[in-house]
């Protein structure tokens, strides 16, 4: 995405017309659909299409499609949208270094669910032939150990599990779109770049002299994707442009701003430095994020790997206890 925005963001900053620049820096490129996309693009341009239609028509990502909208919007599309991709780039950059973090945990995870799962599917049915000819009650660890191997083993658990976790899903879309955001640690992580992303475009508007109503605005359609935060953004417009000061509006929207926020923008308001403020914020931001990314690796993966492994030696015990009541009562 970040390297196609750029590819964009040179082609604008040329002299030659946009659909020209687009088709000459694509053309020597490798093909693929979002190159194919980018031509149908030039081409419509070519044709006298508005950029708004044209680029809409041109099948584009999606997210591609909403920021190239919001730069056209702007009135100034070369150095606006120059100014998105700076802000893609390192979005895309905190991205990836979260993912390359969390690359070898969830690994980890993975193969220690499915040594769980083979042992719980395949080696339980085994001692459960063995306890079929002890002659005792079974321990309830067993019992529990035992039923939950046996379900495994029906196709239609995988089949309930997968209808529940779409009904989840779509419940959590229709009635908390914003549930991914208060989950502990991780919610932490996704408000904290989602605001990151916010704040650096509306600073970007701020130096483009754009009032701050058609700022939100613009910033809830880069957020295509994001319907809970284009949602609040376009609320917060609405408020701005009936007369709210900006530091009300931060006030009244927790989700899209961190409230520590409110002061700085208060004081910014009264000496006229609102930009200064939020590049304050933006910075403090990055650091918070990254706190969280370090607290997550070094307590919660650590966390859920040693809960994983308590799982192997309970299911060992419980396999076992059979054996030990059986060899205790016969020693009496």
């Amino acid at each position: 995405m970040y390297e196609t925005m750029l590819l964009i963001s040179q082609a604008v900053q040329s002299n030659l017309p946009l659909g020209e620049a687009i088709r000459l820096l694509v053309g020597g490129g490798r093909e693929n659909r979002t190159s194919r996309a980018l031509l149908r693009f030039a081409a419509l341009l070519d044709e006298g299409l508005e950029p708004q239609i044209a680029v809409r028509k041109a099948k584009l990502p999606r997210r591609l499609t909403a920021l190239l909208e919001t730069a056209f919007q702007s009135g100034d599309f070369p150095g606006y949208f120059a100014e998105l991709t700076e802000t893609e780039r390192n979005r895309s950059q905190t991205f990836r270094t979260f993912i390359n973090l969390m690359a070898y945990p969830f690994l980890l995870w993975g193969v220690m669910l499915f040594v769980v799962g083979f042992i719980a599917a395949g080696v339980v049915p085994q001692f459960e032939t063995i306890f079929k000819d002890f002659n005792i009650d079974l321990p309830g660890l067993t019992q529990l150990i035992l039923a939950t191997g046996r379900m495994l083993r029906q196709p239609e658990t995988y089949g309930i599990l997968f209808g529940g976790i779409v009904l989840l899903f779509l419940l959590q879309r229709l009635l908390f779109p914003a549930f991914w955001y208060y989950i502990p640690v991780i919610g932490r992580i996704l408000r904290t770049l989602a605001s990151q992303k916010l704040l650096r475009q509306l600073l970007v508007s701020m130096k483009h002299r754009l009032p701050m109503d058609q700022a939100l605005e613009l910033a809830a359609g880069s957020f295509s994707q994001n319907r809970t935060f284009r949602k609040n953004c376009l609320r917060a417009a609405a408020l701005t442009k009936e007369g709210a000061s900006f530091s009300l509006t931060v006030s009244l929207f927790p989700l899209l701003f961190p409230q520590w926020l409110v002061p700085f923008i208060q004081t910014a308001e009264k000496n006229g430095t609102i930009p200064s403020a939020l590049k304050h914020g933006t910075d403090i931001l990055e650091e918070d994020q990254s706190g969280a990314v370090l607290f997550f690796v070094t307590i919660v993966v650590p966390l859920f790997t040693c809960l994983f492994l308590f799982f192997i030696p309970v299911i060992v015990i419980g396999l076992f206890l059979p054996q030990i009541k059986l060899v205790t009562a016969l020693s009496s």
